[in-house]
């Protein structure tokens, strides 16, 4: 075969165990940013500097930050598809964000009024939602589709790795509040610069010809009668996060409140490590398993179940055994939902010009503040964290009924 007749070398090709391990030391550096605060950091610090009003002030901050979330990760979306430069629109979005939401960041923990660290947590929430769209975007435009569970894998396991991490730096090597948030910050910047600064970040060129948007093309939005998969894919992950949030954000009080735990941060480290434990081999398991059984949505909805049935026995039998068998059984659903339901929401995307777009409207959606609200609406009417866990079980189960709805994947 003549050189002008072998055939293009596929962007794919050079996708190595390299290049996923630095596309998931990324998202690890991500997930330290997004994770910490909401499962530890903010409650810990909250209830030192406002105890009495510590479930109110934490809601406000966690709705704050999603409606952040929600208005900047399509707008980031929808101009990273249109940015042009030679450094690639990935990247510099990516890089972009990462320091915008890391400065701020790295000075919360060294307030001692809320309204302050309302106040920084706006930029981190900007800057995490540019990062959040160019890595996401990433998994679309490199990663053919037999490969993408085992993307899906280097983005969803990292989650699990970097919460254990940050839970270890904060509660046993760096007690400072103040310290524990630099250290935090600063952690995450060494672990995204080789993926955003060497050659493994470089977008390449997996875009087709004619894939990108054009100056002044106007690309409609997905219709809902025109791509249904879309948005049941979309439902799915709203829900089944919203179920979960609920049952991590307000767990340090539910121990402290309910179990009577005489050290509450060290309770919430041990259930912490054990489903992240459980989080990890089933997030390794899941991606390669969806990428050899090519069926995304009956795992998803196995996952979206296994959580349900977590925060289903902490509102019928609440108690530190069963907290712990619970912290194995959303380990299980959480790691498996971890790494599949992205290469499921990246195999229904409707056009493969606003890639960055249409995965950010997703990923907004999942930041809507449904968790927060319900959580504050339970515990503020209710005060009973079981009637709160058996609210997140319903919600993860409508999670798991609505991914069967899609058609278009197995």
């Amino acid at each position: 075969m003549t050189p002008e007749h072998v055939p293009p070398r596929s962007a794919s090709e050079d996708l190595g165990r390299d290049w996923f391990l630095g596309y998931a030391l990324a998202w690890f550096a991500y997930w330290l940013l997004v994770m910490m605060p909401p499962q530890f950091m903010t409650p810990h610090l909250i209830g030192i500097i406002e105890p009495e009003q510590k479930v109110g002030v934490l809601s406000f901050l966690l709705i704050l930050n999603a409606a952040v979330a929600v208005v900047c990760v399509p707008l980031a979306g929808m101009a990273c598809d249109r940015t042009r430069s030679r450094f690639g629109r990935r990247r510099i979005w990516a890089v972009g964000g990462l320091l915008v939401a890391g400065v701020p960041f790295a000075l919360v923990g060294s307030q001692d009024d809320w309204r302050v660290v309302a106040a920084l947590m706006v930029p981190v929430s900007m800057g995490t939602s540019a990062f959040l769209v160019a890595l996401s975007a990433v998994i679309a435009d490199r990663v053919p589709p037999r490969r993408r569970g085992t993307a899906s894998a280097a983005m969803g396991v990292p989650q699990v790795v970097a919460v254990v991490v940050g839970m270890v730096i904060v509660t046993m090597l760096v007690t400072s509040l103040g310290a524990s948030w630099a250290v935090i910050a600063f952690l995450a910047a060494v672990a995204a610069a080789p993926f955003l600064l060497g050659g493994r970040g470089r977008p390449g060129p997996a875009m087709q010809p004619g894939a990108r948007v054009k100056a002044g093309e106007k690309v409609p939005f997905p219709r809902p009668r025109k791509h249904p998969d879309y948005y049941w894919a979309l439902a799915s992950r709203v829900l089944i996060n919203a179920g979960n949030g609920i049952g991590t954000a307000y767990l340090l009080y539910f121990l402290d409140d309910v179990l009577h735990r005489k050290d509450p941060d060290t309770s919430l480290l041990i259930l912490t490590l054990v489903y992240l434990v459980f989080c990890a081999v089933s997030g390794f398991l899941g991606g390669r398993l969806s990428d050899r059984l090519g069926r995304r949505r009956e795992l998803v909805a196995l996952a979206g179940a296994l959580q349900a049935a977590a925060a289903l026995l902490l509102a019928v039998v609440p108690s530190w055994p069963t907290a712990i068998l619970s912290a194995m059984l959303l380990g299980v659903g959480l790691g498996a939902f971890l790494s599949v339901d992205q290469a499921l929401v990246t195999d229904v995307l409707p056009d493969q010009r606003t890639r960055a777009r249409d995965l950010g409207i997703i990923n907004a959606a999942q930041n809507v503040p449904l968790y927060a609200a319900i959580g504050w609406a339970v515990l503020a009417l209710l005060d009973d964290y079981q009637a709160l866990y058996a609210a997140a079980a319903l919600i993860m189960v409508l999670g798991s009924v609505s991914v069967m709805r899609i058609r278009s994947v197995r």
